[in-house]
């Protein structure tokens, strides 16, 4: 395990932009607002570049998802209804939590858009890193759909309640939320990339 950490050059760009951000708070305590933002924009990119996955797949295992109560078969019909599925449903998603967010998070400080898009192209970089793996990774596995669908939201949403907790619980915005959301961010991107979504292909003989 120690290993694969070492190796995997997302976790240390996932790490070291969430420790920028911590210290950008310290140096910027009015700049909560920005943080939040940041990391709505990191939660929509993670969605973004699952549908491209998602789209992208080479094989499906089969019945690895269920659509109106028909296994899903290994076709490219099936691959683009599920990933444009998947879009619309996390969109609305994120459309609603940015609605909750123009609301609820105007007192906490000024927004730094130049801090939000560097701090976008970063994970930006992160993501294509993983996506890459993903695809070599696929050559020979068949992908389990269903999990792809899912796991995102086991991603995104604990570090999102980490970051809000404040907002939810009428506390000051304060480092520890920060910490928390970094430990969440991390740990969820193991377990996210630890459960596997791929199954060996099923070769015929010869």
């Amino acid at each position: 395990m120690l290993r694969r950490i070492v190796a995997d050059p997302s976790f240390w760009i996932l790490l070291l932009i969430n420790l920028y951000c911590i210290y950008y708070y310290e140096q910027h305590p009015d700049g909560f607002g920005t943080i939040v933002w940041l990391y709505w924009g990191q939660s929509v990119l993670i969605g973004l570049f699952n549908f491209l996955d998602m789209l992208t797949i080479k094989d499906i295992f089969p019945g690895s998802m269920s659509v109106n109560d028909q296994p899903i078969q290994n076709t490219s019909k099936a691959k683009g209804c599920s990933a444009f599925f998947f879009l619309v449903h996390y969109g609305i998603f994120h459309f609603v939590y940015m609605i909750f967010l123009l609301v609820q998070v105007k007192g906490l400080g000024k927004i730094d858009f130049r801090f939000i898009l560097l701090g976008l192209a970063a994970f930006s970089i992160d993501l294509i890193l993983t996506f890459m793996r993903n695809k070599r990774q696929q050559q020979f596995e068949a992908v389990n759909i269903g999990k792809m669908f899912f796991l995102p939201y086991l991603r995104v949403i604990p570090m999102h309640i980490m970051i809000l907790g404040p907002a939810f619980l009428h506390w000051e915005a304060s480092t520890i939320f920060l910490v928390l959301k970094t430990c969440a961010d991390l740990i969820t991107y193991f377990i996210v990339s630890g459960s596997s979504v791929a199954s060996p292909l099923e070769r015929g003989p010869g």
